[in-house]
């Protein structure tokens, strides 16, 4: 037996349920949220604005950045040519030529290591592939050039960089290096919590716009 079908009248109902008080408060109500986060902002309870470069977002330690090489306990670079991240990098944008070392422990050194910056595509495979926890990445994302030719990094600019204790260390296979060790000290950052969507900032020092001179790289060559 079928039901016989109840028809609601929209306009009826809402003429029975209007009233003054609903009409004003009704809009109030939604926007509750939006006034509480105005209130918030206008009284400094929160600060969700990131005053960029002097705060900074707090990236992840296993962040895809620069790359880094690191040393042994002498400062050399702990690389041994061994060619596993050059055949490992999918943008074939390592290049290395080898030399025999002095101390006969360590079959080879890299005489020569570049990165091109510009073709990495920053997918970390050369730290995977790599048996001698040689190289590593950093979180440092500002990678500015004013030629092509600083885009390609030797083996100084990728192992000593004055700006990489402010950005931190990135994606390695450790978080604490075994056997390598760094040419710098990085800071420990002080993070703070904020509202909305960005969770986290940190408050670092202002980094100078040029941290390598590469005539004076040439200079040295």
């Amino acid at each position: 037996m079928k039901k016989t079908p109840k028809v609601v009248n929209v306009a009826d109902r809402a003429r029975e349920e209007a009233s003054v008080a609903k009409e004003i408060l009704g809009p109030l109500v939604g926007m509750k949220l939006t006034l509480t986060r105005m209130v918030e902002n206008m009284t400094g309870k929160v600060d969700p604005t990131i005053r960029y470069p002097e705060e900074r977002r707090a990236y992840s330690d296993r962040y895809r950045g620069a790359h880094i090489l690191t040393a042994r306990e002498d400062g050399s670079p702990r690389c041994v040519a061994c060619y596993m991240c050059a055949t490992a990098c999918p943008a074939d944008c390592i290049y290395i030529e080898p030399g025999e070392h002095p101390d006969p422990l360590i079959e080879k050194y890299p005489t020569r290591f570049e990165i091109d910056m510009l073709r990495c595509v920053f997918c970390g495979f050369c730290v995977d592939a790599c048996p001698e926890e040689a190289i590593i990445m950093s979180r440092e994302t500002e990678i500015c050039a004013f030629g092509r030719g600083e885009t390609i990094w030797g083996i100084d600019r990728l192992m000593k960089r004055p700006e990489l204790p402010e950005f931190g260390l990135g994606y390695r296979p450790n978080k604490e290096l075994v056997d390598s060790r760094l040419a710098f000290v990085p800071k420990e950052k002080v993070q703070k919590r904020l509202a909305g969507r960005v969770t986290m900032k940190e408050d670092v020092e202002m980094i100078p716009h040029v941290t390598f001179d590469p005539l004076k790289e040439s200079e040295k060559r």
